[in-house]
């Protein structure tokens, strides 16, 4: 794992980043709910890594692959958070907030569930990044990422890649405080519901002021690229899920993304500066100025 801090310039951007609207739409309502998710991920996370005791080398390195995921995360969010201002910008004026009920729904998971129970949640939503990154770092969205903003588009893949590569953190963190394969299921289908919710409700609040400024006929055009664009994400990640469910299940092994080593030198070339890259021996167990672990 590495914690990169890519250049990402958003000035320019702008709600409908891709040729596709109903597409751009659809992750931007993902890209809303991202940085309560992902801060809710750090505090459970951060909260289990008290939990591992112990100076045996398994402890050691998992405690260290906690703090690089926490790193990696807080640039994400952080960087989402710059992406969403773009949609405010462009008058969607409820996001910020449709983002305050989604940070309220996480503070009362945080307040009132088990650790045990988190652990399962935070690992749930953690099966969604290698399945998503086998889209995103592959060619199965190229269609629709044909003329995109670059800048958007790559930040995906970057987010995307990263994730694939903390896939084992939270697996191995809720195997040490619980490790039950019925609560890792339970969880799964509990943060699947509420992620997806919270993910439309956005989508569909960013369409509704889309389709208020189309005539009938361009409304029902969006509504059937909407759907035939939820048909082709599902697909693309649908047999990646299946995985999950099996007691066998170890993101460790999972395959690698057609393109992650091409993307990753892109992005090492094209959207990080000299100063920020990590040498293969740096040590990534601190935190970055201003991203807290």
């Amino acid at each position: 794992m590495r914690v990169r801090q890519p250049e990402f310039d958003f000035s320019n951007s702008h709600a409908h980043w891709a040729p596709n609207l109903e597409f751009a739409q659809s992750q931007n309502g993902a890209s809303v709910g991202i940085p309560p998710l992902e801060r809710f991920l750090n505090r459970v996370m951060a909260k289990a890594r008290k939990e591992i005791k112990g100076d045996d080398p398994e402890s050691v390195a998992l405690r260290a692959d906690v703090t690089t995921f926490i790193r990696q995360e807080s640039c994400h969010y952080a960087m989402h958070d710059r992406m969403n201002e773009m949609l405010v910008r462009d008058g969607y004026d409820r996001v910020p907030e449709l983002e305050r009920e989604i940070e309220a729904h996480y503070a009362r998971l945080f307040e009132t569930k088990s650790l045990a129970f988190l652990t399962a949640y935070c690992e749930g939503f953690e099966t969604l990044g290698p399945a998503s990154a086998m889209a995103w770092c592959g060619d199965s969205l190229d269609a629709y990422l044909k003329d995109s903003d670059p800048n958007i588009e790559t930040m995906w893949r970057w987010h995307l890649l990263e994730e694939y590569e903390h896939r084992h953190v939270c697996y191995d963190v809720f195997k040490r405080i619980h490790g039950g394969y019925f609560l890792r299921i339970y969880a799964f289908f509990y943060q699947l519901y509420f992620f997806s919710k919270y993910a439309g409700k956005v989508k569909n609040y960013l369409l509704e002021v889309d389709r208020a400024k189309m005539n009938a006929a361009e409304r029902k055009e969006s509504k059937k690229r909407e759907k035939m664009v939820a048909k082709m994400m599902m697909k693309n990640i649908l047999y990646n899920l299946l995985q999950v469910l099996s007691p066998s299940y170890r993101p460790h092994v999972l395959p690698i993304p057609k393109i992650w080593q091409q993307l990753e030198s892109d992005i090492d070339a094209h959207w990080i500066k000299p100063q920020q890259k990590a040498a293969p021996n740096q040590d990534l167990t601190a935190s970055p100025a201003g991203h807290p672990a």
